[in-house]
């Protein structure tokens, strides 16, 4: 009676290795495909030098700056650049983002307080997808009595996953609407932008035949020990 309990019980154990040994390179292929790694980043990293400013010419208008995405991205955020982030800003500012066409896709309010980043005050919006290789266009009206400043840098670093291409702005006295006019530049600075990015790990194929290789081991192995414990 002993011996038969000894053997079942190491049948038992084997059974039960032998089905997580044969589940675990599925599973860890699976976690390995379809897991995303996902992070944050600010699209204008730094500015250098250039000169601030108030308003275009004295009149209502909306500023901002033209770019390409690099990679799908994800926009989580919308906002206004701040020279003193030690204070607030002096008055609040309707940030936008565009389709090279003029398509709004997204807009906001950046209050004076809003919460801040470096040299920027943003607020949340309900994410919006860009594509790799499509131009967008992004503005923030600047409004009497044109309290705070956005800047012409003379150096701007972006993220790697967005190239900056052109300044933009509307018409005179056109207030909060879609920057048509497009010059050569770093951009009239005042919106910005917060993105995430989505990234597919994907294993190796050599990788993944190692996995599967050493389940197959292990199947081997434990078919051994039961034909040894059983026979």
């Amino acid at each position: 009676m002993l011996n038969v309990y000894r053997r079942n019980k190491i049948v038992t154990i084997a059974n039960v290795l032998k089905k997580l040994s044969m589940a675990s390179p599925l599973i860890l292929a699976t976690v390995l495909v379809s897991a995303p790694s996902v992070y944050a980043d600010e699209a204008i990293q730094s500015l250098t030098g250039g000169t601030n400013f108030t308003s275009v010419n004295n009149t209502n208008q909306t500023i901002g700056w033209s770019f390409t995405a690099n990679d799908n991205l994800s926009v989580t955020a919308l906002g206004f650049y701040d020279q003193t982030p030690g204070n607030p800003l002096s008055q609040s500012h309707l940030v936008g983002l565009w389709t090279s066409d003029g398509n709004l896709l997204a807009s906001t309010t950046v209050q004076t307080t809003s919460p801040l980043t470096g040299s920027f005050r943003y607020e949340d919006i309900t994410s919006v997808n860009l594509l790799a290789g499509i131009s967008y266009v992004i503005g923030a009206a600047i409004t009497s009595p044109f309290s705070d400043f956005y800047t012409i840098p003379g150096v701007v670093n972006t993220a790697p996953e967005i190239t900056l291409t052109r300044s933009a702005r509307n018409g005179t006295s056109q207030g909060f609407s879609f920057p048509s006019t497009l010059t050569a530049g770093n951009g009239r600075i005042g919106p910005n932008f917060k993105f995430d990015v989505v990234t597919q790990a994907v294993p190796e194929p050599t990788s993944l035949i190692g996995i599967l290789g050493l389940g197959a081991f292990g199947i081997t192995s434990l078919r051994k020990r039961k034909q040894l414990v059983t026979e």
